[in-house]
């Protein structure tokens, strides 16, 4: 058994390379309507647990390969259709959205921090009103914290968004292509408050500032 894996859509341009396997060593072939291409593999199904991994790094390195070089809009990995022919229509139902937001987005990357507590929970001598409170100031520093670096960074992304998970804050910058440690640097050079610490990650696909109407997998049917 076999489905249609897409990977990325792109809008074509003189001078594009773009990879030749991608997972399990499928070939790629390019589907396009008006000025957008998507790339698509046609791969054994369903994947083999212990084969997980190495899909997802052959995933990303077909993606990263077209990002490197142009905006993209990246499909998730187990995201599926069950015929190339469903794989066309879902291109030309959407294609004028996709170039739209491939347009808006071609200079621009995405960069991104995780603020999260690194503070010690209450002992088991505390009562449950005690480990409340902790978790409220835990909160309200971590939130604190991602305001500040939200400011630092205004300057250097063109929109900046913040996003709640149960494990902290995280940050997402729109920022040109090129100008990454721009956002590094705003980062580190605000200091990190006791209980708090951060990550940073980037360049990826500007995903997070995509229009409803394209962000994956919102757009496709994932097959289990």
């Amino acid at each position: 058994m076999s489905r249609v894996l897409p990977y990325c859509a792109y809008l074509e341009r003189d001078g594009l390379t773009l990879p030749h396997s991608g997972v399990e060593k499928s070939p790629v072939a390019v589907v396009q309507s008006g000025s957008v291409r998507l790339l698509w593999s046609e791969i054994p199904w369903p994947f083999q647990p212990e084969h997980l991994q190495q899909n997802a790094v052959e995933f990303h390195d077909v993606v990263h390969h077209v990002f490197r070089q142009t905006a993209v809009i990246p499909f998730r990995l187990l995201s599926t259709f069950e015929d190339a022919g469903l794989l066309k229509r879902f291109v030309a139902e959407h294609q004028v959205a996709m170039a739209a937001d491939l347009d808006r987005l071609a200079s621009y990357v995405q960069m991104e921090s995780v603020i999260y507590t690194i503070a010690e929970r209450p002992g088991p001598a505390a009562s449950g009103t005690e480990y409340l409170r902790a978790r409220a100031q835990q909160a309200g520093t971590i939130r604190e914290h991602a305001e500040r670096l939200s400011a630092a960074v205004a300057d250097v992304g063109a929109e900046v968004r913040l996003r709640e998970n149960k494990n902290g804050i995280r940050l997402f910058a729109l920022v040109n292509r090129g100008a990454e440690h721009g956002f590094h640097d705003a980062i580190t050079g605000v200091a990190v408050p006791n209980g708090v610490s951060r990550r940073i990650s980037g360049p990826w696909p500007a995903a997070e500032f995509m229009s409803e109407e394209v962000k994956m997998p919102a757009l496709v049917t994932r097959n289990e």
